[in-house]
């Protein structure tokens, strides 16, 4: 299995960041979630279909469900995702919108991204790699003002989120929400963007490699998040990121290394 890249990933509450020196280049994918590419300091480089051509940035904000590739050989690049339905999401979106990359002066997240670099160098945990993170999507959502999210969707994510291990179908999630089905399926894509069973898959996905980078096993991974097995997730984790769970080599935080006496 080729390395496509080397560093750390860290999943919280309505989001992730990917951060490390980039190897290989990340195949045509698309996911649920906003994006934002940042190279620490170089440039990272995206397009959006095999046979058009690569286009360089310093930052960039990739919408969600958009497909794209991405290269940065050698070069240290942040990942940072976000879901398009919180209200930090919803304030890219008013900003950036949903239908291409829109490239972000340097500039503009100089301080932020120079406080992540300098955290991932010095092996910080990983709360403070998320606190980090979470300023740069601050800072590049502005003072945009977003409508909020339907609260029954907000109800919906921390259902799902509960009961991951369950064979949840859209009729039971429609009841624990007080909707009928075909109201529930027309306002769950109205207010997120994707179908229910996409977002179930993803959230799945998501719980999956949570665990994983955690230190369980690929296949305990898989099981947990009802996986058939870490085939289908790794699968899943190509079409939806690009890379397979395991291409990535995970660096261990200074805060979590054992001393040596």
């Amino acid at each position: 299995m080729a390395i496509t890249g080397i560093g750390r990933v860290i999943f919280w509450t309505g989001g992730s960041l990917w951060m490390g020196q980039a190897i290989a280049p990340i195949e045509l994918h698309s996911h649920h979630a906003i994006q934002a590419c940042i190279g620490l300091p170089d440039q990272i480089q995206l397009r959006t279909g095999d046979t058009i051509p690569w286009a360089s940035y310093s930052c960039a904000v990739v919408p969600p469900n958009l497909p794209h590739a991405f290269q940065a050989p050698g070069k240290m690049v942040a990942n940072i995702f976000c879901e398009p339905e919180s209200s930090l999401g919803r304030g890219l979106l008013r900003r950036f919108g949903r239908e291409r990359i829109m490239g972000v002066s340097a500039l503009e997240i100089a301080r932020p991204a120079r406080t992540l670099r300098l955290a991932f160098d010095d092996g910080h945990s990983d709360d403070d790699l998320e606190d980090a993170a979470l300023d740069i999507l601050y800072s590049l959502s502005g003072s945009v003002p977003a409508r909020p999210v339907d609260r029954r969707i907000n109800l919906t994510i921390a259902f799902i989120s509960a009961n991951l291990t369950e064979s949840l179908s859209l009729l039971t999630v429609a009841s624990h929400v007080e909707l009928s089905s075909g109201r529930f399926r027309h306002l769950f894509v109205e207010e997120t963007g994707i179908s229910f069973r996409s977002y179930l898959l993803w959230t799945r996905l998501n719980r999956a490699l949570e665990l994983g980078f955690g230190g369980a096993s690929w296949t305990d991974a898989a099981h947990a998040a009802n996986f058939a097995d870490s085939a289908h997730l790794s699968r899943t984790a190509r079409r939806m990121y690009g890379i397979a769970p395991s291409s990535i080599r995970q660096t261990i935080s200074l805060a979590v290394r054992p001393m040596i006496a």
